[in-house]
């Protein structure tokens, strides 16, 4: 029996771990998704549950069985025995006792757990509980009595003596039948009852469980909306509450796509009017200014063949023929690099960030001497990738320039160090340290509205430190004023080399 017991628990063990698994599990197939839903799997789940506890209860009765079809058998023969003492005892002095032992047996019937029988002299007794007399439709099968382990019959003779004379004797016989009927009925009437209700728990559960995922649906419409790209997409707050905060979850990041396709959006027409206005003043710089000086170039080389044509050429004219050339050409030159500067940076990549800022800031300050600036530099930025230094170098001239506009302060100051951000690993949740590039912008202006809504220039300052990997954030000071806070990640030589 405790063999039993323990292969139940292990059954139990198993069963429960073997469904977890296979609503954890989503093994995939050509052709459908999973292998199990969550309804079948908690039913499964109760199921095994009920039933092993099923088991384990039947187990228990099984147990006990046998002590107690043995403690049944014991008691009923000591008092079957008194019985039959008590019988002889009172039996007339006169005649042969039997056919009075007989008749009174026979009329008290089938007696329960034990079997009485009338020996003459010289009789054995039987080896085995008379069955047939105790035969009914309750009976249990033969393997449920092998399981019990019912003890073998227990025979007490009570011999028959009337005045010296020996008229055999009355075998009491145990009979478990009885008991093991009881035993029988009670197992079934627990299995029955066990079934009906874990069919009613299944039932229930699986209504509540469909009425429970009602929302399920909502929630995997709307994300496959989102996947397809779709706008406007809101989801009612509905059902338990974890489906509700999954929902405003789903509201939010689905407002934030909406917010940011529509900043993208603008963005881009953003930059291609940049472009096609920049291209504008391209082509009207070339047209005003190159097209004179080319149209002088021409000119003088007519000239100058027509001089030369002569025997003797004038060298007062050629003088200044050469003169008109030289001046159209460095005008030409000084129209180029002007293009060249506003296109790229001066200096960037032959001197590094802290020249060009150098040199930006000195042309600023010639163009807005009412605003104090200060740049901050402690540490030496040679060392910079080309990406990274023009990135900051743009962030720098679009907060400044940001503040000449709106500002209406009368001190800026930019910082450019360097610094370590500790970074969570996603993969194995482990922090480390990143060495990043810090700038920090900041001004005693007018400081940013509370509403502000992030324009062209803030946005386009965003995708460039997003297109980096860095992060960007727009505060306002303590006092008055506004400060800008980047951080720019700064790549190995690997990483550039892989790039």
């Amino acid at each position: 029996m405790t063999i039993f017991l323990l292969w139940t628990s292990i059954f139990v063990v198993k069963s429960v771990r073997g469904v977890n698994d296979l609503v954890a599990s989503q093994p995939f197939f050509p052709g459908r998704q999973t292998m199990i839903s969550l309804k079948a799997g908690l039913s499964w789940l109760i199921g095994m549950v009920l039933l092993a506890t099923l088991l384990i209860n039947l187990g228990i009765q099984l147990m006990h069985a046998g002590p107690r079809v043995r403690a049944e058998a014991g008691s009923n023969l000591r008092l079957a025995r008194e019985f039959v003492l008590t019988t002889i005892a009172s039996l007339p002095n006169a005649g042969n006792p039997t056919p009075t032992l007989r008749r009174l047996y026979a009329n008290l019937g089938s007696l329960r757990h034990v079997d009485i029988k009338i020996l003459d002299r010289g009789e054995a007794p039987p080896a085995h509980w008379s069955a047939g007399d105790h035969a009914s439709d309750a009976d249990p099968p033969i393997w449920f009595v092998k399981l019990v382990d019912v003890p073998p019959p227990r025979v007490i003779l009570v011999p028959i003596r009337v005045h010296e004379s020996d008229y055999g004797n009355v075998a009491i016989i145990s009979n478990p039948l009885d008991e093991l009927e009881e035993i029988w009925s009670d197992m079934t009437w627990l299995a029955s009852i066990s079934l009906v209700v874990t069919l009613a728990i299944i039932a229930l559960v699986l209504l509540l469980v469909r009425y429970s995922l009602t929302p399920f649906g909502a929630l995997q419409a709307g994300l496959a909306d989102l996947e397809a790209g779709k706008s406007g997409i809101r989801i009612a707050p509905r059902g338990a509450s974890e489906f509700r905060s999954i929902s405003n979850a789903l509201n939010s990041l689905a407002t934030t796509l909406d917010r940011v396709r529509q900043e993208n959006r603008d963005l881009v027409n953003e930059l291609i009017e940049i472009q096609d206005s920049e291209r504008k003043e391209i082509a009207q710089d070339l047209h005003d200014e190159a097209g004179p000086c080319l149209f002088s170039i021409r000119a003088a080389a007519a000239s100058l063949q027509e001089a030369v044509a002569h025997t003797a050429p004038d060298p007062e004219r050629l003088r200044q023929i050469s003169t008109i050339v030289d001046r159209a050409s460095e005008a030409l030159q000084s129209l180029f690099r002007g293009l060249l500067e506003r296109l790229r940076p001066k200096g960037l990549t032959e001197l590094g960030l802290e020249s060009a800022l150098k040199s930006l800031f000195a042309s600023w300050s010639l163009g807005h001497p009412e605003v104090e600036l200060r740049l901050v530099s402690p540490h030496d930025l040679s060392s910079l990738d080309e990406t990274t230094a023009l990135t900051a170098y743009r962030v720098i001239q679009e907060s400044v320039t940001n503040i000449f506009r709106h500002a209406k302060a009368n001190w800026a100051e930019v910082s450019v160090t360097f610094g370590w951000d500790l970074v969570c690993d996603t993969g194995g949740g482990e922090v480390e340290e990143v060495p990043t590039l810090t700038l920090v912008i900041e001004d005693n202006g007018i400081g940013i509205a509370e509403e502000h809504r992030s324009g062209m220039g803030l946005l386009g300052m965003r995708e460039r430190v997003r297109g980096l990997g860095g992060s960007m954030k727009v505060e306002r000071r303590a006092g008055d004023g506004t400060r800008v806070i980047v951080s720019l990640p700064i790549r190995d030589e690997e990483e550039l080399g892989g790039d």
